[in-house]
């Protein structure tokens, strides 16, 4: 292992050239810090070596595998990776220059501490539209059970004696696999954190965000998942808390997606659980929300009457 090296991990599958091309430019072109960079070809129809044979950087090396999915790349990622440190970057995003470098400074040669940066949200052209960024510091662990460390995976940076303890990603998982693995990490390791973007995230139609539906099983299987490592803590308010984070989260998507009866039925078992919850996801979301409202009472509001 080396002791000064940052290994940048990319599953590929099926990717858009033109940004495939873009993400591997930006994590080779880290800047005050050394990197490599491991781009797992997902068993990809056309292979990455072909997209990328005009790359003539030893730092980039593809490992090809048989399709298994995000998860089982990343795995085969960590156990290629020399680094002493990993980052998981995206084959459709984007990484600024110095962000892991600022990262590592943040680090500061501890095994026990994750450093993570904010994410800039941006249409298909990388185009801005928010930042997401956090204030937790130190133990983060309930925060992200919670839902109120608002991050992406691609902005931490993990010292590898974590990721050794945290385990493997798991493939089970379809969706929501980066919060189940950030917080089975955050079992091991309390987190230092920066407002400075570090990571461009692309929204696009086909990312697998984008399926509200599939994310909302995956986020309750997370939960299920953390409570049977911590039977002492099932029934507690604590799992209220969590159970009712998921079922707000599922109201506020759900009615931002003109599923308002939905929504309310899920806001209104939240709130039997656990007030605060509801609470929390309608700040984050009131915008739309209320919009919505709005909209489905115009709708079913009754016509006025002539006036005489």
């Amino acid at each position: 292992m080396n002791t000064g090296l940052v290994s940048l991990v990319m599953p590929v599958w099926e990717p858009h050239p033109d940004w495939l091309r873009h993400a591997v430019e930006t994590a080779l072109g880290q800047r005050n810090c050394e990197i490599e960079l491991i781009a797992v070809d997902d068993g990809c129809p056309e292979p990455v070596s072909e997209l990328l044979s005009d790359f003539d950087d030893p730092r980039l090396r593809i490992v090809r595998v048989e399709h298994g999915g995000a998860s089982r790349a990343r795995n085969r990622g960590i156990e290629q990776a020399r680094g002493a440190y990993l980052r998981f970057i995206d084959a459709d995003d984007a990484i600024a220059p110095d962000s892991t470098a600022t990262l590592l400074g943040l680090i500061d040669d501890r095994d026990d501490l994750i450093a993570y940066g904010a994410t800039l949200f941006c249409d298909e052209h990388l185009n801005g539209l928010w930042t997401m960024t956090s204030n937790v510091q130190g133990d983060a662990e309930e925060a992200c059970l919670l839902g109120h460390f608002t991050t992406r995976p691609h902005a931490f940076l993990f010292p590898r004696q974590v990721v050794d303890a945290t385990g493997p990603w798991s493939a089970k998982l379809k969706v929501s696999d980066d919060w189940d693995f950030i917080l089975r990490a955050l079992e091991h390791a309390e987190v230092r954190g920066t407002h400075e973007v570090v990571t461009f995230y692309r929204r696009h139609p086909g990312g697998i965000t984008a399926s509200w539906e599939r994310g909302e099983e995956g986020a309750n299987r997370v939960v299920d998942r953390y409570f049977e490592r911590h039977p002492e803590s099932r029934g507690t308010s604590l799992e209220r808390r969590a159970r009712a984070g998921t079922l707000a989260q599922s109201a506020r998507v759900h009615a931002t997606n003109g599923e308002l009866w939905e929504g309310l039925k899920r806001a209104g078992h939240a709130f039997r659980l656990d007030p605060r919850a509801v609470w929390f996801e309608g700040i984050q979301g009131m915008p739309a929300f209320s919009a919505t409202v709005r909209r489905r009472l115009r709708r079913s509001a009754p016509a006025p009457k002539p006036a005489d």
